[in-house]
């Protein structure tokens, strides 16, 4: 025995282990530490984003104290230089992938935190816009800089390695056009934010609908059907678009009506003004607007503009106005009149009945 511990690279063997243990164990009393003292202090804020980011750092840290306690038992063993610099690879890739699933699961909580509870997410749901967004980002961030990190670590020169990922993405970028075409298009629509998710909005097309979600390549819209139109961002980019809900909800209403000629023109006005204000759905704070806006051949038309005070009920109220429109034009004796189409026969021409008879 006594000539197993004289043997040097013995010796060596059990530092190694020694210091291998010692590492793990102070692994397991900072961790004790660390749930202790940390997790106390952090349940003392009102946010809980701090406690689930240090219970989740936790178990990382323990793991990195073990690694680092590795490498350095790592030089106390009796090995060839070529498995040193293998294992010393090894554990600088394990510690690499240890520190990016960490700040993933952290920036993830971060983010869930910045979604959900943040003053952001609560004032006016920009957070809710971006936050998938900034979540991606972030991912590939700490991922890129985790496998530069790595290909410096083993001698690749990143540099060149750039330039050649720059030339093939131009090659890339041209064969998907369309692709970066709404991606781009779908930073300036969060960016400028001419409509946001839970609006209302009329497409150039004609389809409207409720925004459920401004991705990174489409926007999806919840139609009136109940239907769900995905809609390329570069073409709410480059087409009009008409929001219902901006400024408020309240929508503008127009109703057009003919009467007959010689109708009483002002009762006409006031039964219609009376009948926009019978619906419970219409802005009774805003008088309605009666016009008349042209002769036609068989009627006076007249527009009648009232305001409603939730687009979602535009077809209820218009539902309303118009049956009240009909019981009070019967009540006051207004006419809507049928085409009528009159026929002059020149003298020596028979009437269509007589040339069938005859």
């Amino acid at each position: 025995m006594s000539g197993w511990l004289a043997d040097p690279r013995a010796l060596e063997a059990l530092e190694s282990v020694g210091i291998f243990l010692g590492s793990y164990l102070a692994a397991k009393v900072v961790s004790l530490a660390f749930a202790r003292v940390l997790v106390r202090a952090a349940a003392r804020t009102r946010s809980t984003v701090d406690d689930r980011v240090v219970a989740a750092l936790g178990r990382p840290i323990t793991y990195a104290l073990v690694l680092v306690g590795a490498w350095l038992a790592l030089h106390h063993l009796p090995l060839r230089p070529r498995w040193t610099a293998w294992l010393e690879h090894l554990l600088f890739v394990v510690g690499v992938l240890l520190a990016t699933l960490a700040l993933i699961r952290a920036w993830a909580i971060l983010m869930g935190w910045y979604v959900t509870e943040s003053r952001h997410a609560a004032r006016d749901g920009l957070a809710r816009e971006f936050g998938p967004l900034f979540g991606k980002l972030g991912v590939i961030f700490i991922v890129t800089v985790a496998v530069i990190a790595t290909l410096t670590h083993f001698g690749v020169n990143v540099a060149s390695l750039v330039v050649s990922l720059g030339v093939g993405s131009l090659a890339i970028g041209l064969a998907a056009q369309d692709t970066l075409s709404n991606m781009f298009a779908g930073f300036t629509l969060m960016a400028d934010r001419p409509f946001r998710v839970g609006d209302r909005i009329r497409l150039a097309s004609g389809d409207t609908g409720d925004v459920l979600e401004i991705g990174m390549r489409a926007t999806l819209i919840q139609t009136l059907d109940d239907t769900i139109l995905v809609v390329p961002n570069s073409v709410l980019v480059k087409e009009r678009v008409v929001n219902l809900s901006r400024p408020s909800r309240s929508l503008t209403t127009r109703l057009e009506v003919g009467v007959a000629y010689g109708s009483d023109l002002p009762l006409v006005r006031r039964v219609l003004a009376e009948a926009a204000l019978s619906s419970e759905h219409t802005d009774g704070d805003r008088a309605p607007v009666v016009l008349v806006t042209r002769f036609a051949d068989f009627f006076v038309n007249v527009m009648l503009i009232f305001w409603v005070r939730d687009y979602a009920q535009q077809g209820l109220a218009l539902s309303q106005v118009h049956e009240e429109i009909d019981r009070r034009f019967r009540a006051s004796g207004i006419e809507i009149p049928f085409p009528v189409r009159r026929m002059i026969l020149e003298p020596g021409v028979a009437a269509p009945e007589q040339a069938q008879g005859a």
